[in-house]
């Protein structure tokens, strides 16, 4: 009697499930402006009809529609309605959409199936290459291949002697891969084939070759202008240079453009919207900030987009400030800047902006201060942990140059509880440490502080400070030696920190010394005996007073961007390419601000250097409204 009465229960329950899921439903529809099916790479409009709800939040999320798990986020907490969605991979996808009414809570759901075939008839046996939006970036379909093997596409201009490849994908039975292939110079004839791999990534079957021909780019770049130096010859294993630039150059007509070019400065890769792109990540997407379509409020939309500037994945501050307050937090964040990181238990880490009015804290009177949390989401944006600078910094120690922003003031954070704020942190930089810990550049403060991140089970107390009246002692050197209102400060070993030193304090004053110059840097420190030593220190020939980024190659030598020199009115960068001894080898001066600049080996990976191989991890799912 009770197996029945467990069953008569199971069914009730199910049945008032779908009638609660289709009385909500009815409220809301989901309108796609192309009927299902759509080939491969088509962008999918969607609209999202909230009938009766003034205040919506809106999210759209996709998955396979066959399989364990949900879908997974695509846009969350977006006060627009009409939102893009764009697939190259073949399949029927579950597409979700959720309203939040953000008046009362209440949630409603609507869904359906979308079916995306492939590019090309489904009884091709052949590869075919196929143009795309961007005159740079092709889309190559290959036949079906048995799994479990993987696949790539293997690409060259004729002649050019260097050959570059698309990221690996899966086989799947009867399912054409897609790729989307980049990395080449305009109005350039390529030679492109697929290739299976093995599962030590070696060339088991390759195909026979196809011709693609690359059209004109729509963009201008900086010409690069390189300097001869007296070294032997530079590094060539990451042929690529990823930029992303900051205001352009309006009187050579330059836009602000994320692109990237080989080593003589020949476009090879370009998004035609300016944005502020933070970083690259794995597998052809990269982290990019915005202002929020419908407020117009910068920084508020950090997403993940791919070669062609579609949106993996993308959330809001709204979004976030709402998963803050349900967590019983009573600070909101502002926006997210400078920086986001793939961790490597596939989290999501950013820095924000927290700002409070405080009283006789840094100086007489209520003044507003800015300060910087850390947010570690999962890969629907869900916050799995949570770090504020103002509970692990002291607020009394002001900025120590005195930074003070006013409303309108470029590089300043949004701010909104006063006419003016004292921008006590401005956090530039954030990165993974070999130990599963966080290190944070804090510019105004001079420090790289390390905090307990644990991969997710720390507290986040701060565990050393390295800088000016930090936590070490200097060996060797002089005071002189140390940093000042860094840039992209990360470990390149257990033991070694790379960093670009602005050197801010150094050249600060009406009479700068002779020496006033940015450098880049490597610090050894120990962390039993709590001392730092500076072992590499490089002279990179001009005064970067903001922005400014560091890598260390794969030959044992340093990529150095010195992002903004001159004016506003003539603005300039120099990228330095500086051996392992110090000798510089590669000296690329610029008519453009850059924010970040890395040598890459292909559009589809990092540099080696941020791949920290993966800790343990302590997920804590909560909802995301």
């Amino acid at each position: 009697m009770q197996r029945y009465l467990i069953r008569f229960t199971m069914l009730l329950v199910l049945i008032l499930g779908w009638s609660l899921r289709l009385s909500t439903a009815d409220a809301v529809t989901l309108v796609a402006d192309r009927p299902s099916p759509q080939p491969a790479g088509t962008t999918i409009t969607f609209t999202i009809d909230a009938q009766g709800t003034t205040n919506a939040l809106y999210r759209l999320s996709a998955g396979p529609a066959q399989g364990p798990g949900q879908p997974e986020i695509v846009y969350d907490g977006s006060r627009d309605d009409t939102l893009e969605w764009t697939r190259i991979d073949p399949g029927v996808y579950r597409i979700v959409a959720t309203v939040l009414n953000a008046d009362t809570g209440e949630e409603q759901v609507v869904e359906q199936l979308f079916n995306i075939e492939p590019a090309v008839p489904p009884d091709t046996s052949w590869a075919m290459v196929l143009p795309t939006s961007n005159p740079l970036v092709a889309l190559y379909v290959a036949p079906p291949c048995p799994p479990p093997a993987r696949m790539h596409v293997r690409f060259e201009a004729p002649g050019d002697g260097r050959v570059q490849a698309t990221g690996p994908k899966r086989c799947e039975p009867g399912v054409p891969l897609h790729f989307l292939v980049a990395g080449m110079r305009e109005r350039t004839t390529y030679r492109m084939r697929h290739e299976i791999l093995g599962p030590f990534d070696e060339v088991m079957v390759g195909s026979d070759a196809i011709d693609f021909t690359t059209g004109e780019a729509l963009i201008a770049i900086s010409e690069h202008h390189p300097v001869s130096l007296d070294s032997g010859q530079d590094a060539t294993t990451e042929p690529l240079i990823w930029s992303s630039t900051l205001i352009g150059n309006p009187t050579l007509g330059l836009g602000p453009y994320i692109h990237a070019t080989d080593l003589e400065g020949r476009l090879v890769w370009y998004l035609d919207t300016p944005t502020w792109a933070i970083r690259p990540s794995h597998g052809g997407t990269l982290w990019v900030v915005r202002p929020d379509p419908i407020s117009g409020v910068r920084d508020t939309v950090p997403a993940k987009v791919d070669l062609l500037g579609r949106v993996v994945r993308q959330t809001t501050v709204e979004a976030l400030n709402r998963q803050l307050a349900r967590l019983g937090y009573a600070d909101r964040i502002n926006d997210i800047h400078h920086d986001v990181r793939d961790l490597p238990d596939g989290r999501i880490a950013f820095i924000s902006t927290v700002e409070r009015l405080v009283t006789d804290v840094q100086g007489p009177g209520t003044v507003s201060v800015l300060g910087d949390m850390i947010l570690v989401t999962d890969q629907n944006f869900v916050i799995q942990w949570v770090w504020n600078g103002w509970d692990h910094l002291d607020p009394t120690r002001p900025a120590t140059l005195g930074e003070v922003c006013a409303i309108g003031d470029a590089g300043c954070p949004p701010f909104h509880l006063a006419e003016q704020s004292n921008d006590w942190m401005h956090s530039n930089s954030l990165a993974y440490t070999p130990d599963g810990n966080l290190i944070l550049s804090v510019r105004h403060q001079d420090w790289i502080v390390k905090v307990e991140y644990a991969d997710g089970a720390g507290d986040g107390h701060v565990l050393w400070r390295l800088g000016p009246e930090g936590d070490f002692a200097l060996v060797g050197g002089t005071a002189d030696d140390w940093f000042s209102h860094t840039h992209d400060a990360q470990f390149i070993s257990e033991n070694r920190i790379l960093v670009y030193d602005n050197s801010n304090l150094r050249c600060a004053g009406e009479t700068p010394p002779p020496d006033c110059r940015s450098r880049g840097q490597v610090w050894e420190i120990d962390e039993r005996t709590m001392t730092a030593e500076l072992v590499f220190d490089q002279d990179l020939g001009d005064f970067a007073f903001a922005v400014g980024s560091a890598q260390r190659l794969l030959d044992g030598g340093y990529w150095f961007n010195s992002g903004m020199l001159g004016s506003f009115a003539e603005p300039r960068t120099t990228f330095l390419d500086v051996g392992p001894d110090g000798a510089t080898r590669r000296r690329i001066e610029l008519d453009m601000f850059h924010y970040r600049s890395y040598r890459l080996r292909d559009l589809y990976s990092v540099p080696p250097s941020w791949d920290t191989p993966a800790w343990n991890s302590h997920p804590r799912r909560l909802s995301t409204w």
